[in-house]
């Protein structure tokens, strides 16, 4: 069914209406047959439910609808896989002998291509009957035809046939078709559709018919005359007649021909000069194009050297500038330390120290002091803003029980101005941001609003919408006057910058406080009414669209984190003066004399610091709790820690000759040091600065200004951790030697059974009437016997479990053939145990320690294997290496744990069957040998434990301490 005749609601017409001849379909039909075959077509018919059948199509009197017609182009197109075919079929059958019949041959001899035309026009309703075509235009070798369907066409299939139809007409003749081109079409909107065509009108071929009849008339009048018999004279003379009529027509159409060439030659000699015209002028055009192209790309370059000179300055300029702010920061920081860490000594003394006048300076200064470093702070947060260096840590936060906490130590502040300061709003959905960044931002927001208001209210509400959390902080002060609004966030600006403005400032806060908002994809605005107050708007987003590249931190529930309450706090609100708000002191430390030095057997602290003053001040903060050396760079600082050995190192990052990373880089690199506790003192804030100094190494990391208190609790909980792992690692040396002792009971057991059976016949045999001597000699021998059996395994034992301090020649077979047989008592009876000892040299190193790793790795693979498996032990040279492996076909070891083996306390077993320090045990051993130790595994297929030992040959050389020894007997500090 047409569709847009059910659109209109015309009722559906049958697929045999009355509307197209068959005819138009023949030459579908035929063209169609032609290409693929009468197989095909049948199998097209067969495969599409049409229901007109081919015979049908083929009876010229029929007629089908227009529906019909579009359905069955649609598929001839689809099925010959041609978008031409319409087209094609038009041009290739439409006016073919097959089509038109005799009439083909007639209009080729007595027809024109108008005649052509006007006839096709005026019986188009023979074989159409809903549609009528009009001839427009009609000129020599031009025709304009318009066509309009009373019935709406949906397909433009049938177009491209019309057009191919009326195209074909000039091939009768033996002409090209004709070029045929639409202007408009009725299935595209328009009122019709318009083709234009354009052909080359064939010659009448009126010589050869001319000729004929001359011929046939001069054959006649020959054979009157008596010249011949009629037939012969008119059959002669009419062949005469059409040859010479034939070579008319031929002359006739080689001359056109002849003609067309020449105007073609002239065509193609006019179009060649013009191509050579504009060949010349593109020419000119190039050169100069080429000259200015040459002339443009010089001075690119020149702007490109200059932009590349200027990038490099500009980045010279910000390498310089980083440099510069981090000098100043450790700079600025090193004086202000060293002015905290005096003040803060001297307000944890008792009040009977100082007068109260006294107290309440030292705590303006430090105040003072302290709202000093929240500038420098303010200063490097900008500076890193700018730079583009500035890592967002995300994590989901709850607003509301953050602001509730962050208020809190401004409650104070605004009591004693007398100014109410509340909350406002409910719970609202948590948001992602980096909490220490955002309490920033708030805190200078608040702080602000608590300056700018003297009497009043501030007033921090809390709402949210379907995008945005929003946070505003409204106070009742002085307020913002219009001209100043622009600019209050722009770096170093002032709103009141005349030189009798009431309050202070650096313009930094705010501006730091927009370029935070807007790294976290918020924002701010600001309103404001000169005597009426301000409110500033803050907007973050909800969701986790804005957290791109930046580290995302938590499971993704929304964290409640306390704000720091920074001694700084009143700086943020009022400077120094008789209204300012004490500071209450933290609690004292016992204080001991100043002469006080801490006893002999106190830890060993090595300070390697640069400055001396700070030197000096951490000399008399640990003086009376550790005995302390000193060092002035990293240079003597790694030398002092070579030799001296100490407990704990304190040392500062930037100093000259060796930086303090150069030095802890140097001292974890040597076997004798690399457990040895150190803790960083930098200027230096930044998390990347921290990450890099715990990476390479740190115990600890303490930035500058710090507190001494805090100082010396870092100190102590290093130590203790020292002597836990100390302790930790004697458990673990213990536990291996129980494993061996038991070894010891399992194997003294029969020669011990043999001894006490041979006692009570030797007592018999000398207790008897009649001593018998051949008895009591075999009794005595057999005594003897197991007694040295039983010296044998207890030597053994001594030399398998003694450690020393110098190296010693070690014959890895022996000492690995001692350890299996120390565990065979614990194989099972269908366990196999294969040796592969390839290296005869010996390495120099400690015996004992050796013994113990190679227990711990043989009692590892033991447990790894069933009942049934194998262990494999092996030695073999690699270049200057020994290399031990203990190979197993156990369960192997899961990916995911293989980076923490040899981190303490970490294990594999089921909880209760071990520490978890038995492989960091035997690394700390393998690299105090100078080795190194490496474990590879693959799950379900087994392990291998590679350790590599050299094999200098070095008997003098003095082996490193295991752990520190010995243990502080009197308290480091209480407080």
């Amino acid at each position: 069914m047409n569709p847009s005749v059910a659109e209109s609601g015309l009722e559906p017409r049958p697929d045999n209406a009355p509307e197209v001849s068959v005819r138009v379909t023949s030459t579908l039909l035929l063209h169609f047959e032609r290409q693929y075959g009468a197989t095909r077509l049948a199998d097209v018919f067969r495969d599409h439910p049409f229901s007109l059948s081919l015979s049908y199509l083929r009876t010229p009197t029929n007629f089908i609808s227009l529906s019909f017609l579009e359905r069955l182009a649609d598929v001839l197109v689809k099925e010959s896989g041609d978008p031409q075919f319409m087209r094609k079929a038009g041009i290739s059958m439409a006016a073919s002998p097959e089509a038109l019949g005799f009439v083909y041959y007639m209009i080729r001899a007595f027809g024109s291509l108008e005649i052509c035309f006007r006839k096709t026009v005026e019986h188009s309703s023979s074989y159409n009957r809903v549609g009528r075509f009009e001839i427009e235009k009609l000129e020599r070798e031009r025709l304009v035809l318009s066509y309009r369907s009373a019935v709406p066409e949906t397909s433009r299939h049938v177009c491209e046939l019309r057009m191919g139809q009326f195209a074909s007409f000039p091939t009768i003749w033996g002409q090209p078709p004709a070029d045929v081109s639409e202007s408009q079409c009725q299935v595209q909107g328009a009122d019709c559709c318009r083709y234009h065509l354009r052909w080359m009108d064939p010659l009448p071929m009126w010589g050869r018919y001319s000729g004929l009849a001359l011929g046939a008339l001069s054959g006649v009048g020959a054979s009157m005359l008596g010249l011949g018999h009629p037939a012969f004279t008119v059959t002669s003379m009419s062949l005469a007649g059409v040859s010479l009529g034939s070579w008319v027509d031929l002359r006739r159409e080689m001359r056109r021909k002849d003609e067309a060439l020449n105007e073609q030659a002239q065509g193609m000699m006019g179009s060649l000069e013009e191509l050579q015209q504009r060949y010349d002028e593109m020419f000119r055009i190039n050169v100069a194009l080429e000259d200015r192209v040459a002339a443009r790309t010089r001075e690119l370059t020149e702007t490109n050297v200059r932009l590349e000179a200027a990038l490099a300055k500009q980045k010279e300029l910000d390498r310089l500038k980083s440099e510069f702010f981090d000098n100043v920061s450790h700079e600025l920081r090193t004086p202000l330390t060293l002015i905290l860490l005096t003040l803060d000594s001297l307000l944890q003394r008792g009040p009977e120290e100082f007068a109260p006048p006294v107290r309440q300076h030292l705590q303006t200064m430090n105040r003072s002091a302290a709202r000093l470093l929240r500038l420098i702070n303010n200063l490097l947060d900008l500076t890193k803003l700018e730079a583009g260096k500035t890592k967002l840590r995300y994590e989901p936060l709850d607003l509301q029980g953050f602001l509730s906490s962050l208020l809190v130590p401004f409650e104070v502040l605004a009591d004693r101005k007398g100014v109410v300061l509340e909350l406002e709003g409910n719970v609202a959905t948590a948001v992602h941001v980096d909490v220490a960044h955002l309490e920033s931002v708030f805190q200078n927001l608040i702080s602000n609003a608590l300056k700018f208001t003297t009497q009043g209210t501030v007033t921090v509400r809390l709402r949210e919408d379907e995008q945005w959390v929003h946070v505003e902080v409204i106070d009742t002060g002085v307020g913002i006057a219009a001209q100043d609004l622009s600019v209050i966030f722009d770096r170093f600006a002032q709103a009141d910058s005349s030189g009798t403005r009431r309050f202070g400032g650096t313009g930094i806060g705010l501006a730091l406080v927009k370029e935070t908002l807007e790294l976290h994809k918020g924002g701010i605005e600001v309103s404001s009414e000169l005597g009426k107050g301000s409110n500033f708007h803050v907007r973050l987003p909800k969701g986790t669209a804005h957290v791109s590249e930046d580290l995302r931190e938590g499971n993704g529930e929304p964290t409640f984190r306390p704000t720091r309450r920074s001694a700084d706090m009143a700086a943020l609100v009022e400077p120094d003066g008789p209204g300012a708000i004490d500071t209450p002191a933290v609690e004292a430390l016992p204080l001991p004399s100043p002469d006080a030095v801490a006893g002999p057997d106190a830890p060993r602290v090595l300070i390697v610091e640069d400055e001396p003053e700070i030197r000096a001040f951490l000399r008399q903060v640990l003086k009376p709790y550790y005995r302390l050396l000193e060092a002035t760079n990293g240079e003597e600082g790694l030398k002092a820690a070579q030799k001296e050995r100490p407990d704990l190192i304190v040392s500062d990052v930037m100093m000259p000759v060796m930086s303090g990373m150069q030095m802890l880089a140097a001292l974890r690199g040597s076997p004798e040091t690399v457990d040895m506790p150190i803790i960083m003192l930098t200027a230096r804030q930044e998390v990347d600065a921290k990450v890099e100094g715990l990476s390479m190494g740190a115990n600890d990391y303490l930035g500058k200004p710090f507190s001494p208190r805090e100082m010396l609790a870092r100190i102590e909980a290093q130590l203790r951790l020292r002597d836990a792992a100390v302790r930790a690692a004697e458990n673990e040396r213990l536990a291996a030697t129980g494993l061996l002792t038991s070894g010891f009971a399992h194997e003294v057991r029969n020669p011990l059974n043999g001894l006490m059976n041979a006692l009570l016949p030797l007592r018999e045999s000398l207790t008897s009437g009649s001593p018998d001597t051949a008895m009591a000699v075999a009794m005595l021998d057999l005594i003897e016997e197991c007694g040295q059996r039983i010296r044998g395994l207890a030597e053994g034992l001594l030399s398998f479990v003694r450690t020393g301090s110098k190296a010693v020649a070690v014959d890895l077979g022996a000492s690995l053939d001692a350890s299996v047989q120390a565990l065979s008592w614990r194989l099972p009876p269908g366990m196999k145990v294969e040796r592969d000892y390839q290296l005869p040299e010996p390495v120099w190193g400690d015996p004992g320690s050796l013994n113990q790793v190679w227990v711990n790795l043989l009692d590892n693979a033991v447990r790894a294997i069933g009942p049934d498996g194998v262990v494999k032990v092996a030695t073999a040279r690699d270049g200057e290496d020994a290399v031990v492996s203990i190979i197993d076909n156990g369960v192997g070891i899961k990916p995911e744990n293989m980076d923490r083996l040899f981190q303490p306390f970490f294990s594999t077993r089921d909880a209760g069957e071990g520490t978890g320090l038995g492989l960091a045990l035997c690394q700390r051993i393998v690299l105090r040998q100078g080795g190194r130790i490496r474990v590879f595994s693959e799950l379900g297929k087994g392990t291998r434990v590679e350790v590599r030992l050299p094999l200098e040959a070095n008997p003098d050389r003095i082996l490193p301490p295991l752990m520190a020894e010995g243990k502080a007997v009197q308290p480091h500090w209480r407080t």
